[in-house]
Order: C-alpha cells, then sequence, then structure tokens
C-alpha cells in the first residue's frame, strides 16, 4: 500500500529541482502539478446529486472517492507518493487528505523570498522567446499602465486571486500551534546552499528511510514539458548542478515595489 504525502510550495522556489532530486529513490516518486486535488473534490459534488438524495448511496461514493489516489498512482512503483498541488495546503485540500487519504497529514513547502519569486518570473520571461506570452496578456489588460513592465508583473501576480498570494494564504495554517507540525518548509537559499542537508530534513520530517542522492548532473525524470500553459518558456527547466542564478529585486523592480512585496516571509519565524 503506497503511503501518501503532499506538496504545495511556492511558484520559482526550487520545487522541480527538489522533486528531480527525490525521484532518484525509486521508492519515491514526486509528481509535477497534479490534478488530484481536483479530481477528487470535484467528485465530492456527487453526494449533492438529486440521484443521490433521492437514493442515497454516499458511503459508496465515499469508497470511490478513497481509491482515487491508489488508481491514479496505480503505474507508479514507488511506495511513496508526493502529490504537488498548491491547494492542497488550504482548509478543503487538508479534509480530503484527512477523511480519504491520510491522517498522517505532511506538506513539503518550498518557499523563496517573495521578491526573489516575482524577480525569477521576470528573468525568465525576458531571458526566453516568451514575449508574447499569457501571463503578459493579462498583466497588461488587468494593471495600470504607470509603471515599468516588471512592476506590473509583480502587482499581477500577487492579486489576492493568483498563486503566489494563494500559497502564502494557504501556508500561513503553520503559524496556527495546532497544526504547525503538519508543514516542512524548504527555503530556496538554505537548499541551495546545502542541498544534502535539506533534503535530510525532508527524509526525517516524513519518517521514511533515507537515500544517497546524487547532486551533480541532476536530471528531470518526471516528463514535464518545456512550455507551459502560460506561454512562457522553461519555468520547470533544471540546471544539471544546483546554483542560484538571479538578479537583485532592487535593480529591476521600483523601490515602492520593493517595499510593497517586503517582508512577508512569515517561515523564516519557525527556523
Amino acid at each position: 500500500m503506497k503511503e501518501f504525502f503532499f506538496m504545495a510550495g511556492m511558484q520559482r522556489s526550487g520545487a522541480t529541482i527538489l522533486s528531480a532530486i527525490l525521484n532518484q529513490n525509486p521508492d519515491v516518486w514526486v509528481s509535477p502539478a497534479s490534478p488530484l486535488f481536483r479530481m477528487m473534490t470535484t467528485q465530492l459534488q456527487s453526494h449533492n446529486e438529486l440521484e443521490n438524495i433521492d437514493y442515497n448511496r454516499s458511503s459508496a461514493i465515499d469508497n470511490v472517492i478513497k481509491n482515487i489516489p491508489h488508481n491514479f498512482y496505480a503505474d507508479k512503483q514507488a511506495k511513496y507518493i508526493i502529490d504537488k498541488n498548491l491547494n492542497w495546503t488550504n482548509p478543503l485540500g487538508a479534509e480530503v487528505i484527512f477523511k480519504y487519504i491520510t491522517q498522517k497529514i505532511k506538506f513539503i513547502c518550498p518557499v523563496r523570498n517573495v521578491l526573489d519569486v516575482i524577480t525569477s518570473f521576470d528573468t525568465v520571461i525576458n531571458s526566453t522567446d516568451s514575449k508574447n506570452n499569457i501571463m503578459d496578456e493579462q498583466v497588461l489588460k488587468f494593471t495600470f499602465a504607470d509603471k515599468p513592465l516588471a512592476d506590473r508583473r509583480a502587482d499581477f501576480l500577487m492579486r489576492h486571486d493568483k498563486d503566489i498570494a494563494l500559497s502564502l494564504e494557504f501556508m500561513k495554517h503553520a503559524t496556527l500551534p495546532d497544526f504547525r507540525h503538519l508543514f516542512h518548509f524548504v527555503d530556496y537559499d538554505d537548499f541551495v546552499s546545502d542541498p544534502e542537508r535539506e533534503i535530510n530534513k525532508i527524509y526525517d520530517f516524513l519518517e521514511i528511510p533515507k537515500f544517497n542522492h546524487k547532486y551533480e548532473n541532476i536530471v528531470d525524470t518526471s516528463g514535464i514539458s518545456r512550455e507551459s500553459l502560460t506561454g512562457i518558456k522553461d519555468l520547470h527547466t533544471i540546471r544539471p548542478t544546483i546554483q542560484k542564478v538571479s538578479r537583485r529585486p532592487e535593480d529591476v523592480l521600483l523601490p515602492e515595489t520593493v517595499k510593497r512585496y517586503s517582508g512577508l516571509e512569515f517561515w523564516r519565524e519557525f527556523r
């Protein structure tokens, strides 16, 4: 029987290379961004269908939902599945995990200085052939043309309904004493400076046997495409070695933008 864990951190925070390293272990499979959360939550609606209200089969529906994760990962031989979706850390995600998957909930959360995340998006868009992308179409449509494009991208990415803000909101459940033990944060800078130490911390958190990982010539075996749904290329491309290649936010963004999005790294109080 497979054991399930969950990854639900921030974009541009090293999740892809972290997953590639963990996937060197044949007993572990870390997915790319996975549809499992939506598959399961969509089926919850079956409880409210008129047919079920007329002839109650709620226990059978629950049984179907419980089997979704095992059927979804039936092609994987790994003992330990780490399913990746930022929504797992929201209240509904945690409720679904607890009721249908496991009561031993463990969230791995790759995180990074928010300004560095914003700057990384700007860097990858400008350094690849991604100038005509869906995200920038939305940026131009929904932000005011009174700032440079990098700052408009920042304001768009930090909207309350976009992934960075949602991730921060969901992960803040870790600040509640009753839920703190469910979360393990992997700070990007810590990971880059000492990846072996951070990988071992993950194994300790998951309480599973360690593996002798390699940190050179890293290969991503997930099969995720170089293209993304946004039209931004190389969002998930990893380098064969672990290194931090980024610009200073102060060299990219206006001072008021830097000020607005500074100091949001709440997880540092746990270090």
